[in-house]
Parts: structure tokens; C-alpha cells; sequence
């Protein structure tokens, strides 16, 4: 990514959730959608809190038990600098703050409106904007001003599934369209690169996918309602994403079993945030559903299997694989096409993922695979070690 071409604010880092017995119900709702985890006051240990960076605190301030425990467990962790308070409006409230501010409190939240200030504030959406230099720079480059429309089209969803408001679907309908214009005007490979260059994480991804659908749609020869349905489903995707923690969607290991869990939430909260749009395809909701699925029945987050996963969607989920694989991040190297396709071939022979799909794909990107699955399965018996 082009250094200069935007500023990221400072890592929001780990949190870690403390609540009281009474408040469990409502920390855990609003853990399980950060991908936080979770600790009762009453069962809290000083390990609990050693690799967090921030700490929030949904406990009754009133119970002085509650405050002795907390005092003794944040005093051994001063290192935690960002400690955030959960507190209810009314009468209360005052006495509620000094006694917050008396434990460290860096901040206060009311309690009913936390879960959307800590989406807002730990979405991809919280990123810096770049530079109007930057914003030249991307616009000079292969595919750049298409690039630029798609981006802008995906900070409009995000935000606008953020405070749940409606969006234009016709202003992305266009932006679509022009990606598959510039993709078959530049080339699916420079448009790709240009994405590389001038983006990172969440919206890389978003970018590549709608980019790699335009280059199997030049390379099926798509027209029409088709190529339509496949460019807006590929930008409205991972719109649900915009609910997932920026530090879990740009994790450079290994996630938790807490932070997974989130994750798959994005798909089914994309999904119910367009429905209410009123005006998106029934192909193009179920393929934003269900771009996680797989044949075998492994994926999520229905589990579906075979037949039940439409055609739309099984090439959505080849193009949203290859992204992956070709994207840059800083803890791996991007694959190559070749690479990328020969990654889904095993899937395919897996039963993960249609092979039709996979060799459409394979053809767009100059990667060309046999016509019959049956031939494809004999070379990889034949090549592959056993064991």
C-alpha cells in the first residue's frame, strides 16, 4: 500500500469486558458482538487482564463490593490506560461518574448506547480518510477513478449499516458497473494491482473481490442482468463487516475462538441490513448470505450443502477466495494467480467449492484447468504423495 495514502488512527488493541454477576446478560451481548472476551468481577484473576490494551467495565458502582474488587484488580494493571465505564442515566448519574473517575475511568458510556458508540468507534469506518495528494495519486493510476467510486460506495454502506440508515443500492449499482467497465477497459490483473497499491485490510479486500467478480465476468463472457447481479453482489458482500472489530478484521495471527465467533456474524447481519433496503435481488441477498457456504456443508452460516447453494453464490464465493489469496497483508505474501487457483482446485476436489466456478475463474486469470472434473481428480491422485 502506498504509504502517504492515508493515516490510520492508533490501534484501538485488545479489550477485555468486566462485568458484575447483575450486568452479565448485557456485557456478554455486547462482548459477543466485539469478539471480547468476558470476565465476572466475581471470578476475576490479575492474568485476566495482562494482555489487554483497554478494559471495559459494565458493573454496578453502587455495590461497594463491586467497587473494592475492581480498585483491587485495576490497581495491579496500571499499564491499561484505557479504562471505560459503563454507567446509567438518571438521578444517579453524577455520583456514578465520580466514582468511575475514583477507578480510573478514562471515559463514560451510557450504558444503553454503548454497543453502537463501541462499533462506531472500533469499525473499519474509524479509519483516517487520505490525503487529497493520495486521492490523486490512486485516481492516476490503472482503474484508479473506479477504484475510487467503489471505495466511496463501501464507506456509504458501512456507515449506513453502522447507524442503520438507508443507502442508495442504485449509486452502488453504479459504482459496480464502472469497476466492470474499467476491468475490461485496463485488465482484471493492473486494476487488481492498483487496489494493492493504494489499499489495506478491509477495504483491500472488499475491493479485490469486486474486482476478481469483473474479471470472471470478462472472462465468462457475462452481460446484462449477470454480470449486474455479480458486480453488486461482490461490493455489498461484507458490508456486515461493518459490526466486526477493526482489530479482529485486521488480526495478524490467529483469531480466538471469541473473535471467530464475530466474525461469522457478517454475513447473516449484512444480509438482514440490506433485506430492509427493499430494493435488493433475492440472488444477490442469498449470495451476500451465503458467500461463506460450502458443498460439503462446513460453511456458515446456515451449513449448507450442495444444490441448496445457488449458482450466483458459488461463484461469489470462488472470486472472495482468490481475493484472499492474492491480497497483500503484512504478515503474509500475496499468491499468485496460479497459486490462488491451484489453492481452490484442492478445495474443489475437497468438495468445498464448484469446479466449474473455479475453472471459469482459472480461465479469466490465464490459469486454464481441464473441462472435466473427473480429469482434474486423476492428475491430483496421480501426483500427490500418499501420506
Amino acid at each position: 500500500m502506498d504509504k502517504d495514502a492515508q493515516i490510520e488512527p492508533a490501534d484501538r488493541g485488545t479489550v477485555v469486558f468486566v462485568c458484575d454477576p447483575h450486568w452479565e446478560g448485557h456485557g456478554r451481548a455486547i462482548a459477543g458482538k466485539l469478539g471480547a472476551p468476558i470476565h465476572l468481577l466475581s471470578e476475576l484473576r490479575l492474568d485476566d487482564l495482562t494482555d489487554a490494551e483497554q478494559v471495559v467495565v459494565d458493573a454496578d458502582l453502587r455495590d461497594m463490593d463491586s467497587v473494592g474488587r475492581l480498585k483491587h484488580a485495576l490497581d495491579r494493571v496500571p499499564a491499561i490506560r484505557a479504562r471505560t465505564f459503563l454507567i446509567d442515566e438518571g438521578s444517579g448519574e453524577r455520583l456514578l461518574r465520580v466514582q468511575a473517575n475514583a477507578l480510573g475511568a478514562t471515559r463514560h458510556m451510557v450504558r444503553k448506547f454503548a454497543l453502537a458508540e463501541l462499533r462506531r468507534e472500533y469499525s473499519v469506518t474509524g479509519r483516517a480518510r487520505r490525503t487529497a495528494a493520495a486521492e490523486t495519486a490512486l485516481r492516476a493510476d490503472a482503474g484508479g477513478a473506479s477504484i475510487a467510486e467503489a471505495e466511496h460506495s463501501l464507506e456509504t454502506l458501512f456507515e449506513g449499516m453502522l447507524s442503520d440508515a438507508t443507502v442508495s443500492l442504485q449509486a452502488v449499482s453504479q459504482a459496480a458497473a464502472g469497476v466492470l467497465a474499467s476491468v475490461r477497459a485496463v485488465g482484471a490483473d493492473a486494476w487488481l494491482a492498483s487496489v494493492r497499491r493504494h489499499h489495506e485490510g478491509t477495504f483491500q479486500h472488499c475491493l479485490l473481490v469486486t474486482g476478481v467478480a469483473a474479471g470472471f465476468a470478462k472472462g465468462a463472457g457475462l452481460g446484462g442482468g449477470q454480470a449486474a447481479a455479480l458486480m453488486n453482489a461482490a461490493l455489498l458482500h461484507d458490508v456486515g463487516k461493518a459490526v466486526i472489530p477493526r482489530h479482529i478484521l485486521d488480526k495478524p495471527g490467529k483469531l480466538t475462538a471469541e473473535e471467530f465467533e464475530a466474525v461469522k456474524l457478517h454475513p447473516g447481519a449484512g444480509f438482514d441490513y440490506l433485506s430492509k433496503q427493499g430494493n435488493v435481488s433475492a440472488l444477490v441477498l442469498d449470495a451476500v448470505r451465503h458467500h461463506h457456504e460450502a458443498l460439503d456443508g462446513s460453511g456458515y452460516p446456515d451449513r449448507l450443502r450442495g444444490a441448496e447453494i445457488g449458482p450466483l453464490t458459488r461463484i461469489l464465493t470462488v472470486c472472495d477466495i482468490f481475493a484472499a489469496l492474492v491480497e497483500t497483508r503484512p504478515y503474509k505474501e500475496a499468491r499468485t494467480p496460479r497459486e490462488a487457483i491451484n489453492v481452490l482446485v484442492d478445495m474443489s476436489i475437497g468438495s468445498k467449492v464448484d469446479y466449474a466456478a473455479v475453472r471459469t475463474l482459472g480461465g479469466s486469470f490465464g490459469v486454464p484447468l481441464p473441462e472435466r472434473f473427473g480429469d482434474v481428480v486423476r492428475g491430483f491422485t496421480v501426483t500427490r504423495p500418499h501420506g
